[in-house]
């Protein structure tokens, strides 16, 4: 008799381990995923404020620089001076 109620506390507690296995693996799964989810955000924010203080310097260069607004009025316009000829070579 004493037997036969180890092997049911043992068949139990195995038991128990099981069904708990299956009620923690979706909720690890889920840890898991939203981890990654936080990483590839968090990548994307840095990847975000750095094009943000290079679109702010490139802002403060046009108001502040004439020579900035010069370039982009040439390379965006195709403008140039007064004088100036423009030998456009194409391949």
């Amino acid at each position: 008799m004493e037997k036969v109620l180890k092997a049911l506390i043992y068949l139990l507690l195995v038991l128990v381990l099981v069904v708990s296995g299956f009620l923690v693996l979706p909720a690890y799964r889920k840890y898991k995923r939203t981890k990654q989810e936080v990483v590839d955000l968090q990548a994307e924010l840095d990847r975000k404020k750095e094009e943000y203080l290079t679109l702010q310097q490139e802002v403060h260069d046009l108001q502040h620089n004439a020579s900035a607004i010069e370039k982009v009025a040439r390379e965006q316009y195709r403008l140039c001076r007064d004088g100036e000829v423009i030998y456009i070579y194409r391949e």
